[in-house]
């Protein structure tokens, strides 16, 4: 899975779906100047959080045979490939226990609002897709020195 740039139509494709470079960090800012940090993280939490559900869906449809471990580490190369970061996924034996997720150099910073969401809430969708669970983004932490943006995924509460 290589992203692919055509010169000649503009596009740019990660994992077979057309992507755009933009500056995400300002994006981010930019939505939380005009609506709150709460609500930028609703609103961006909502859309990353769907948007991972139907990549992973997508994968799983186009490449039916393979693990939910060959998934996320297909999504875990998206992200490298698309600038987001590099990300790591440790899911733990105990499946009580809350999945780690690690994001080396974010493209976007910060433990709250819409660019907490922005990386964070596509996983917690692609997982509770692929886990067949509902799962949600706690315990944030943005460590500046470490360049390191990372979280546990746990089980959403019924």
């Amino acid at each position: 899975m290589r992203p692919v740039w055509d010169e000649a139509s503009g596009e740019f494709t990660v994992t077979g779906k057309r992507h755009v470079l933009i500056d995400v960090q300002a994006f981010c800012d930019h939505i939380e100047s005009l609506v709150g940090t709460s609500v930028a993280e609703v609103i961006i939490d909502n859309h990353e959080s769907r948007l991972g559900r139907e990549d992973a869906e997508r994968i799983r449809k186009e490449r039916a045979k393979v693990s939910e471990k060959e998934v996320i580490d297909l999504l875990v190369e998206a992200d490298r490939l698309s600038g987001a970061g590099s990300t790591s996924v440790i899911l733990p034996d105990d499946h009580t226990r809350p999945i780690l997720l690690q994001i080396l150099n974010p493209c976007v910073k910060g433990s709250r609002g819409a660019g907490k969401s922005f990386l964070l809430s596509y996983w917690a969708g692609a997982l509770s897709y692929l886990l067949g669970q509902k799962f949600e983004v706690r315990n944030v932490v943005h460590d500046e020195a470490g360049n390191l943006l990372k979280c546990e995924i746990v089980r959403r509460p019924m």
